[in-house]
Parts: C-alpha cells; sequence; structure tokens
C-alpha cells in the first residue's frame, strides 16, 4: 500500500511530456515511447532538461546527451534534431512486435522532435 509520496520542490518547475507509438488505440502496448522534460528560464534558455526511451531496450533508456546539448542554450528547430540523432544512436528496438525494426529506429528521431517541440512551443510554429 502507497502511503504518501514525495516530489522534490525542483521537480514542480519542469514541463514534461509522454508520446507513445503504437499500432492501435490505447491498449495496446508502445513499440516506441519518448518522455520529456525540461525547465525553461524567461529568456527562453534550458536550465534542465531529460529524455528517456521506452520499448528501445530491455529497461527504459536515458539519453545522456539531452541535458549536455539543451543546458544553458536557447532550444531552436536545429538543436531539437541534433538531440533526436543522439537519441537514434542509442536505440536498439526490440524485435518484439510487427513493425520494421529501421521504421521504429527512424520513429525514434520523429518522436524525439515532437516531444521536444512540445515542450518549447515550437510545434505550433511548424504546423
Amino acid at each position: 500500500m502507497l502511503k504518501g509520496l514525495l516530489i522534490p520542490k525542483e521537480a514542480l518547475t519542469l514541463s514534461n511530456v509522454y508520446l507513445k507509438l503504437r499500432r492501435r488505440g490505447s491498449f495496446d502496448f508502445p513499440i516506441l515511447g519518448v518522455a520529456a522534460a525540461m525547465e525553461l528560464d524567461k529568456q527562453g534558455e534550458c536550465r534542465r532538461a531529460g529524455v528517456v526511451l521506452t520499448a528501445v531496450a530491455s529497461a527504459p533508456k536515458v539519453v545522456p546527451e539531452a541535458m549536455t546539448l539543451l543546458q544553458g542554450k536557447k532550444i531552436t528547430k536545429e538543436l531539437i534534431e541534433t538531440v533526436a540523432d543522439a537519441a537514434v544512436k542509442i536505440s536498439h528496438p526490440l524485435d518484439n512486435a510487427d513493425l520494421d525494426y529501421w521504421y521504429r529506429k527512424r520513429m525514434v528521431k520523429v518522436y524525439v522532435s515532437r516531444a521536444l517541440a512540445r515542450l518549447t512551443g515550437l510545434e505550433a510554429e511548424s504546423g
């Protein structure tokens, strides 16, 4: 039985998003999942960020380059693409779904880009 949950105060300033690729509706297990969190200052620079991939390894996979590449920088579409490329490099989708391995690997870039764009408001600009 869960009696309580402590959430660090600094976690309350993070924006976050989770995107899931699946073949059917919400009942289907994810073929790819991307969890992303980011805190931007008033000038639009990233204070901290994180990206975690699911369904690309036997356990969730942290993208360590996300924080390194984003922290202290103003977020641009080009920077988002760089982080998405880093995520692709470490992803190795499991062979447990009917979708092609290479398609799933390409979708890592698409979904990481979408998640970070959503967090920064660049999603609305790209239509």
